[in-house]
């Protein structure tokens, strides 16, 4: 019989979360998320919404003690590129 293969395609999550050496699972659940649905995150299958975005680095940033940001985990489309910038511009020095 023959195995189907999925297409995987590196992210920047998936890079990320290799880099950081983290358990997909731990991650998940500090997330608010199932560990299949970041997994098809990761791997290019499926694509996050804005809130998901905002859980998944948020998360992040609590787990690794420092601020991460959204581009460090996801490619933003120009108009989300734009309105994070403005987001984070806006915000108070911390």
């Amino acid at each position: 019989m023959r195995e189907r293969r999925r297409e995987r395609r590196s992210t920047r999550l998936d890079v990320f979360l290799r880099e950081w050496g983290v358990m997909v699972a731990v991650f998940a659940r500090r997330a608010g998320v199932s560990p299949s649905q970041l997994r098809r995150l990761r791997w290019g299958q499926s694509e996050p919404s804005r809130r998901l975005m905002v859980a998944l680095t948020e998360a992040a940033s609590a787990m690794l003690s420092r601020p991460v940001y959204m581009v460090e985990l996801f490619e933003l489309s120009r108009a989300d590129e734009a309105i994070y910038t403005a987001l984070l511009e806006s915000r108070p020095p911390t």
